[in-house]
């Protein structure tokens, strides 16, 4: 007795653990998880079975519908076994069950007590009917988890068969000695714990992944069931007819769990032929969907089909674009070749009923055109038009605006006709480019004429630039000349006037290239013409303004000019600054920038004067007159840059290492090296004079 209460104790502890457990795993709906409904349930039989070991006779009453609640909540546990979703139970059904359940307890226990009048005496029936409820519905989920796999079959299974043991433990409670029975429940206890303990979160498999599954494996699962139910009901009808010992109360239950069988059985029945008219009609859909899915991947294969075909054939027409691309072509051969393209296109093209291709300028008209097969009617035909820009430059017979096109197609699908549009796009661009290769070999061929010319042109203008250095009593000069082009737009020039002056001129014309080469190359003209009749600087400033003027006035250009003539006979030098840089003036007692006025460039004002300035040649010195293009190099500090050129033309004179004849040297050698060392920008000249003292000794 007290190791029974000790046991049912340390049960109901362990029920009320497994019951906790549904906490454990967050569930919501707490009468819908398996481990609290047998937490409860265990807590109920221990209960009940503390009860019936009571020696009052109503407290052996009460552990009847106590352990009612243990079969009722181990009932419920079944139909709401974690399984798959085809797999769980109707909610009638669990009505039925638990309908059939209690009110077969209630006959029973009613009807014996009537019959018996014996306090305390239980019905042992009812250990056997309630856990032959119980196994039949375990039977089935056992045969569903069969069909699972890996770790979820197995805590299935071993929660199951836990469960099957204690149900077995409770039907042998009549008939078992007390001994044996403490020892199959504390075994049952032990399964049922490690079995909850290790099931974990408990959800529903999701094994159907189409309609047509789902109903079929639900449809699978309901005979499964009828075929239990049917069982259920043949082993009451046979229990009932073919054993005769069975009391009157049992009779009682057993025919009220024949009744509810019956039900159980039809409803089950119509149910399940429910699921097979949902069943044919989702694979009658399934039928429908693979026959517009064959039809489709028949359409797919025919547009494959289509497109491997039509793959060759602009395959084909792409080589022969390149082919034609690579053949030599000129402004002579051009429309030939296109012909030629246009024909391979419109013979290669099964679709194509007219083609039409042209060149065409900005305002629409025709240069050329080509037409291939034969207007059809519009409404059958697919529609093609477009055009490509050749030049945006340009817009003659040879290079036109634009490369039209217009085509009519047989085809319907608009997949097809895309692609035909795409290809007609290269087409033009094959057509553009034979174009434009015209034009770039015609471009070739101008630009090597203009290099020959241009070369000319340079060689001209550095022959009318004096190379070789010139030496008179007390003077030297020397020029260095760097156009940043082929041409320059600067002028360098000494002129030998008579036996007493030398003309020394520097002038840079505003730009640079061409056009202010040919500026400069005319001022050579003009300078010689002018110097026939006057040598004073700034009369020939004057003169030179008005003889240019009008040229650079209708050109919008202007001249920058200093001209200096060197007096022998007085041993000074004459200076007049037309806009022109100031010179420098390099000697050992000076070495600045040479103050003189000056007037606005040639060119800006039709009546300008230039004053005269005049420099007396005391002491060896040196006079550098340059163009801007010296000190323009980006830099945005020309002064401070004027100031490092003086700086280093200072230290060379400075050097007590230098000969008289070395200077000149060193300097124009200084200057090479400085012009060639920042970035040119600019055309850049600078005229070299080197004075002595003493005009009566020559310069060697």
């Amino acid at each position: 007795m007290i190791w029974e209460a000790l046991l049912y104790g340390l049960g109901s502890g362990g029920g009320v653990y497994i019951a906790l457990l549904s906490n454990k795993w967050k569930k919501t709906k707490q009468w819908e998880d398996v481990s609290f409904l047998q937490g409860i349930g265990l807590v109920a039989w221990c209960i009940g079975s503390v009860l019936a070991l009571s020696p009052v006779w109503w407290m052996q009453k009460l552990s009847l519908p106590v352990s009612l609640i243990t079969y009722a909540s181990f009932l419920r546990s079944l139909h709401v076994f974690p399984l798959a979703t085809h797999a769980t139970s109707g909610r009638w059904k669990m009505i039925i069950d638990t309908l059939a359940l209690v009110v077969t307890f209630a006959l029973m226990v009613v009807i014996h007590d009537l019959t018996y009048q014996a306090e305390g005496h239980s019905p042992a029936m009812m250990y056997w009917q309630g856990g032959f409820y119980l196994l039949l519905p375990a039977f089935s989920i056992f045969l569903i988890i069969r069909q699972l796999q890996g770790t979820a079959r197995l805590k299935r299974e071993r929660l199951l068969l836990s469960t099957i043991l204690f149900i077995a433990v409770t039907m042998m409670t009549p008939m078992v000695p007390s001994s044996v029975l403490i020892w199959c429940v504390l075994v049952s206890f032990v399964c049922l714990f490690f079995a909850h303990r290790g099931l974990g979160q408990q959800q529903i498999l999701h094994i159907a992944k189409t309609e047509y599954r789902y109903l079929f494996e639900r449809q699978k699962f309901g005979k499964q069931d009828a075929i239990i139910s049917q069982f259920m009901l043949l082993s009451i009808t046979f229990a009932l007819v073919g054993i005769p010992q069975i009391p009157y109360y049992g009779r009682v239950g057993l025919g009220a769990g024949i009744l509810f069988g019956l039900v159980r059985v039809y409803l089950t029945t119509r149910e399940n032929r429910i699921l097979m008219n949902q069943t044919l009609v989702a694979a009658s859909h399934l039928e429908q969907k693979y026959e517009n899915q064959l039809e489709q991947i028949q359409l797919q294969n025919k547009k494959l089909s289509q497109v491997l075909g039509l793959k060759q054939n602009y395959e084909y027409l792409l080589l022969a674009s390149n082919e034609q691309s690579l053949r030599e072509v000129n402004y002579e051969t051009l429309q030939q070749v296109i012909e030629e393209l246009v024909d391979t296109w419109f013979a290669r093209m099964d679709t194509l009923t007219f083609f039409q291709l042209s060149l065409e300028s900005k305002s629409g008209e025709v240069y050329f055109r080509l037409e291939r097969g034969s207007r059809g009617y519009s409404g059958s035909l697919h529609h093609v038009n477009t055009r490509m820009i050749v030049s945006e430059q340009r817009d003659t017979a040879l290079v036109p605006r634009y490369v039209s096109l217009f085509a009519q197609t047989s085809v319907v699908d608009q997949g097809h006709a895309e692609l035909d549009h795409s290809f007609f796009q290269v087409l033009l661009v094959n057509v553009r480019g034979l174009i434009l290769r015209c034009l770039h070999e015609h471009q070739a061929l101008e630009l090597g004429v203009m290099e020959t010319e241009m070369g000319l042109a340079r060689r001209i203008q550095s022959m009318l630039i004096p190379k070789e250095e010139l030496i008179i009593k007390g003077l030297r000069a020397r020029t260095v000349y760097a156009p940043i082009t082929y041409v320059g737009g600067d002028y360098v020039d000494y002129i030998r006037i008579d036996d007493r002056y030398v003309c020394f001129i520097v002038a840079d014309v505003s730009g640079h290239g061409l056009p202010a080469s040919l500026l400069a190359t005319g001022i050579s003209s003009a300078a010689r013409a002018v110097l026939q009749t006057s040598w004073s600087p700034d009369v020939i400033l004057e003169r030179l303004n008005q003889l240019l003027y009008e040229n650079l006035s209708k050109t919008r250009l202007f001249i920058t000019m200093m001209v200096a003539c060197y007096d022998s006979y007085e041993h000074k030098l004459l200076l007049s600054r037309a806009g022109h840089p100031k010179p420098l003036y390099l000697s050992t007692t000076r070495q600045s920038v040479l103050d003189c006025r000056g007037g606005v460039g040639l060119g800006l004002l039709p009546d300008s004067t230039y004053p005269l300035e005049e420099v007396l040649l005391k002491e060896d010195a040196m006079l550098l007159i340059y163009t801007d293009g010296l000190v323009n190099t980006g830099r945005k500090d020309a002064f401070h840059y004027l100031q490092q050129w003086l700086g280093g033309l200072s230290a060379l004179l400075d050097d007590p290492g230098n000969t008289n004849d070395e200077v000149i040297d060193r300097v124009e050698s200084y200057v090479w090296g400085m012009t060639r060392r920042e970035k040119q920008i600019d055309d850049i000249s600078v005229l070299i004079l080197q004075f002595q003292s003493d005009p009566h000794t020559k310069v060697q």
